[in-house]
C-alpha cells in the first residue's frame, strides 16, 4: 500500500514554498531531482518517484509537478477520504538549481517535544508558508 507514501510525497513537493519570496511549493516539480530528494525530510521518497516513472513515460503531457500533486488527491480520495478538487497546469523545472535549500519542511531532530523549541520551529516552518497557529493545529 503506497497511498501515505505518495500524500507524504504530494505534501513534501508542496512543502518548500515560501509565502514572501514566491518560491518552492509543488510548482516545479523539483522533487524529482536528486539535490531536493537528498534533504533529510525527503528520506525514502525517491522510491515514490521512481514508482511514478512508468506513469510518466506513459503520459508524457503530465508534468512531474501535476504528477505528484494528483497522485497525493488520488491516494487521499482511495483512502477514503473526501473528493478533492484538482487542477492542472504546473509546469516543470527543467533545471536542479531551482531546488530550495533544505530546511523548508519540518524537522523532528529541531524540536524538544511539546515545548517552546518546537512550537518556533513549527511557527518557522509553517508561518513561511502563510499558516497561522490555528491551521498550523489543523494541519
Amino acid at each position: 500500500d503506497f497511498g501515505p507514501t505518495m500524500v507524504r510525497l504530494a505534501w513534501h513537493s508542496s512543502g518548500t514554498y515560501d509565502k514572501m519570496s514566491r518560491t518552492g511549493g509543488s510548482g516545479g516539480g523539483t522533487i524529482r531531482f536528486k539535490e531536493e530528494l537528498a534533504h533529510g525530510g525527503n528520506a525514502g521518497l525517491d522510491k515514490a518517484v521512481a514508482r511514478l516513472e512508468p506513469i510518466k513515460r506513459k503520459h508524457p503531457e503530465i508534468s512531474y509537478a501535476d504528477l505528484f500533486a494528483y497522485v497525493g488527491v488520488v491516494a487521499i480520495e482511495t483512502m477514503g477520504g473526501p473528493k478533492l478538487k484538482f487542477s492542472y497546469g504546473r509546469v516543470d523545472e527543467m533545471d536542479p538549481a531551482a531546488v530550495t535549500p533544505d530546511g523548508r519542511l519540518p524537522d523532528a531532530d529541531v524540536g524538544d517535544g511539546p515545548g517552546p523549541k518546537e512550537r518556533d520551529h513549527l511557527r518557522k516552518i509553517f508561518n513561511r508558508m502563510g499558516f497561522n497557529d490555528q491551521e498550523i493545529v489543523a494541519l
